[in-house]
């Protein structure tokens, strides 16, 4: 009898430590067995090519050099090219570009007394500007999220420098459109390893269709040299769509519209541009080609030249020259 007292006095023991211990693992928070894990976003895919050395094929050899002219004539300022860069370029035809470089003619024009607007003008829809190469630079792309209805969503416009879609980018950041135009989508690699200065001085490439000069990232305030960035940034969060009809998951560069600029974070502003000093004036408008996001300026805050327009810029022959990429699945 004692023995048995013994066995009961010890299993009650246990039954009371197991039972404390099975309590204090126990979260305060209430079992939802519907709660569904937080989808954790924290991906970036955001990437931009900045080694000229990938860069080893001399199109020159092969066709003739980019014919850039340029001349001031009463209030313009008139660009003549036949679109094949001065410098070195990657592969073409590719896995991501099947197109091949040619020649593709283009004029166009810009004012020579540019004038900022009380509000911006998106460059979709245009050719951006005209760099020194004789190559024009467009941030924006003819690829959109693909509904399940095999539709294109055109409110979400597929952005060229990410790694979650492959356009056949070289290390200019650029590719070649159907028509053989080779054009730059960001930073021009090849084209600033002769250009550069090691960041001792501002780097003037070209010009925007509205008039405005436009420079490579070194900047000049209060007397010294730094390197700019764009203020823009990843939203925080998920996207709104359901998969079908809108992209889901989270904000992570693959779309245009993943990114929102984000005022006081740098002294560029939503298009990219500054107010401030420069080889040619003390003072005056400029837009500046960013390592980070967006790369291209996204708008103009003057008014672009219709020669910019994409489909409507006549070449010197006056034919229209349509701005299209391949749309990859």
């Amino acid at each position: 009898m004692r023995q048995i007292k013994s066995i009961l006095r010890f299993l009650l023991f246990t039954s009371i430590i197991l039972t404390i211990f099975s309590c204090s693992d126990q979260s305060d928070e209430p079992i939802d067995d519907n709660n569904e894990e937080a989808l954790i976003c924290d991906t970036n895919t955001f990437f931009i090519r900045l080694d000229p050395s990938e860069c080893a094929i001399d199109i020159q050899n092969k066709l003739s050099v980019s014919s850039l002219y340029s001349e001031s004539l009463g209030t313009e300022r008139t660009f003549q090219t036949n679109s094949i860069p001065n410098h070195k370029v990657g592969m073409f035809p590719n896995s991501g570009n099947p197109n091949t470089i040619s020649v593709v003619d283009f004029e166009y024009q810009t004012s020579l007394s540019p004038t900022k607007g009380s509000s911006s003008t998106s460059a979709q829809g245009y050719t951006f500007g005209i760099l020194m190469s004789g190559v024009s630079i467009d941030p924006f792309t003819a690829e959109y999220f693909k509904q399940s209805n095999n539709e294109s969503n055109r409110d979400w416009n597929i952005t060229t420098l990410t790694n979650a879609v492959n356009l056949g980018l070289d290390c200019n950041n650029a590719h070649v459109q159907p028509s053989g135009k080779y054009h730059y989508h960001g930073t021009p690699s090849a084209l600033l390893s002769e250009l550069d200065n090691n960041g001792e001085a501002m780097i003037h490439v070209g010009f925007a269709a509205d008039g405005f000069p436009i420079y490579y990232k070194y900047v000049e305030i209060e007397g010294a040299i730094t390197t700019a960035e764009s203020g823009y940034s990843l939203k925080e969060g998920e996207r709104p769509g359901d998969g079908n009809s809108a992209p889901d998951g989270c904000y992570d560069g693959t779309y245009f519209q993943d990114y929102e600029y984000v005022s006081g974070t740098s002294v560029l502003d939503a298009c990219n541009g500054m107010t401030g000093k420069t080889p040619d004036s003390e003072s005056e408008y400029f837009y500046v080609i960013t390592d980070n996001f967006p790369s291209a300026p996204l708008c103009f805050t003057g008014t672009p030249d219709n020669s910019f327009r994409n489909g409507a810029g006549p070449g010197p022959s006056g034919s229209a020259q349509p701005h299209h990429h391949i749309i990859l699945e």
